[in-house]
């Protein structure tokens, strides 16, 4: 059984295009925020109080995670900050991603469109220590953003052949062997995910050595209905950290994380995954905006099928509202980078995140 087309070379040149031209978009802004340099602070500015709390008023890099379809099976480490919430204080935050699917090989077809929202707790009993949880629910559903994408395709003149010749509207996630039979199906549907217990430790603070660096430790429950969340746990550890200047943040990071049941409807994951990242904020205003761009690397999510075996490539550029009472929104689109590997991880997606801080 055959997926993909003879012929793949339009697809990727088309969306070599697309994505160079937004990698562009964010060059030149982070030349403009470099060549601009610092802000003088207001005494108005939201983030005046938490400066004042030995808190630099940046909230971290985006929380992105692979969202690709049979990625959702199994809970995830993403990028976060490296700096703690204080002593006393925490924080709710509702984070939603909305994807457009679309990858098609000789043994697998993904199309069609999920969104996951996850609602993350996070308090600090202690001192260096901080305590959270995550709770996702993913919805499936057939491609209604797929008008929207192919008018865009039209008027840049790049198409991607292959998602003009598959029918609109349609949720379909399926692999299979090499005699025809199906080896993995994941249906449109919803569901809760895997929750995830998560502990934070903070290595290194600004004031200490000029950068905030924080060792997270996280654990997955299987709690997850099926094709929603594995069978086993997952337990994971990472690094991040981050430099804050007056008006810029620089952040990166790795983490790596254990899948102990690889098998799911007797497909091959990878056991392990590992995700690396960077990027950087820059609030021009200081007051109420922030400007974000973010480059990350997912690890293989399967042993076979290539390339499913490959490593997966991100990159994500948005803004970041700081609303007075603590309260921040997030608004961010999220592309795979198709000229390296654009058949392994998703489409396109839009991030929003809708969050509270309390600081004591």
């Amino acid at each position: 059984m055959k997926f993909r087309p003879a012929e793949r070379s339009g697809r990727r040149r088309a969306q070599r295009f697309r994505r160079t031209l937004v990698s562009l978009v964010a060059g030149g802004l982070a030349c403009a925020g470099a060549a601009l340099g610092p802000a003088p602070a207001r005494a108005d500015d939201p983030g005046d109080d938490a400066r004042r709390d030995g808190v630099s008023g940046f909230l971290g890099p985006l929380p992105l995670q692979d969202v690709f379809l049979p990625m959702q099976m199994r809970p995830q480490l993403y990028p976060e900050s490296a700096e703690l919430l204080p002593r006393g204080g925490f924080a709710f935050v509702v984070r939603a991603d909305w994807t457009n699917h679309f990858a098609a090989d000789d043994t697998f077809l993904f199309d069609g469109e999920s969104v996951t929202a996850t609602a993350q707790l996070r308090f600090s009993p202690l001192d260096r220590l901080e305590l959270g949880l995550d709770v996702p629910w993913t919805s499936r559903f057939d491609g209604t953003l797929d008008p929207f994408i192919e008018d865009v395709e039209d008027a840049l003149d790049a198409r991607v052949r292959e998602r003009f010749e598959m029918p609109r509207f349609q949720s379909i996630a399926v692999v299979v062997r090499d005699d025809g039979s199906e080896r993995l199906r994941m249906p449109d549907d919803h569901g809760l995910g895997d929750v995830s217990l998560r502990v934070k430790a903070a290595l290194v603070r600004e004031p200490e050595l000029g950068f905030d660096a924080a060792l997270v430790a996280s654990l997955g429950i299987p709690t997850g209905r099926s094709t929603y969340g594995g069978a086993g746990w997952t337990p994971g550890i990472g690094l991040h950290l981050q430099k804050p200047f007056d008006t810029v943040n620089l952040f990166g990071g790795a983490t790596l994380q254990h899948h102990t049941d690889a098998r799911e409807q007797d497909f091959r994951l990878a056991p392990w995954r590992w995700m690396t990242y960077a990027g950087a904020e820059w609030r021009p205003f200081r007051s109420w905006l922030g400007l974000l761009a973010e480059y990350q690397v997912y690890g293989p999510l399967a042993r076979t099928n290539d390339p499913l075996s490959d490593p997966a490539h991100y990159y994500a550029g948005g803004f970041r509202f700081y609303l007075p009472g603590g309260v921040h929104l997030d608004a961010t689109v999220v592309e795979n980078m198709g000229a390296i590997e654009n058949d392994n991880s998703s489409d396109v997606t839009f991030q929003f995140v809708l969050g509270w801080r309390f600081l004591p």
